[in-house]
């Protein structure tokens, strides 16, 4: 599945750059920065981190490994072929109309049994994903990838929340332990002029 993914990301960037296309804004993801066991825990994740492969294929994280093997594959050729290129690179998505939002939730929930980092949980609304995209697009400053969220909250909050909503939910033992959530930084996007709503208390 890696393979196709980053298959079909090389076609993609390969028809845009052979066309007329001026500009080609990529969907990537936050997952292609966040795990490296490396990386000092109090160190803020920009633009410029990357996953480590072998850190992904370690743990079996699949999802995160084909994320990132695509987007490098995308910027090589992008690169290569002379294309503008910019990249959105979302944390998970939820909102009113994304389907399987509490699927979405309780999938990472249950993720990896164990990891040596502290996790995370960084949501960005569907609509602001949506106008970094458009942001990205139009506007003539844009450039490189950009870190698209609202709010990152710990695990620890995020159970708390999740077994109130949903008391029937199964939690991992990995969620009890308290940690030091990874910190990330959005300020780039909002060059862009991306406004995220103030944070309200999660009840």
């Amino acid at each position: 599945m890696t393979d196709f993914e980053v298959r079909g990301t090389l076609n993609i960037v390969e028809a845009c750059a052979n066309s007329s296309v001026k500009r080609l804004v990529l969907t990537s993801s936050l997952s292609t920065m966040v795990w490296d066991q490396q990386r000092h825990p109090e160190k803020v994740i920009d633009e410029k981190c990357w996953s480590n492969l072998d850190f992904c294929r370690s743990k079996k994280l699949w999802g995160p490994l084909a994320k990132t093997m695509t987007e490098k594959a995308a910027w090589s050729l992008a690169r290569d072929k002379e294309l503008d290129m910019v990249v959105i690179n979302p944390a998970i998505v939820l909102g009113p109309k994304v389907f399987g939002t509490t699927q979405c939730i309780c999938t990472y929930l249950k993720g990896v049994k164990e990891l040596p980092q502290s996790g995370l949980f960084a949501y960005a609304h569907v609509e602001d994903v949506a106008e970094a995209h458009v942001s990205a697009l139009e506007s003539t400053e844009a450039s490189g990838r950009y870190i698209c969220y609202e709010r990152v909250i710990s695990e620890e909050k995020l159970v708390e929340l999740i077994r109130k909503l949903y008391p029937d939910s199964s939690i991992p033992s990995r969620f009890s332990k308290n940690g030091i959530p990874h910190l990330l930084s959005n300020e780039k996007v909002k060059s862009l002029g991306v406004a995220f709503p103030v944070p309200q208390k999660l009840h």
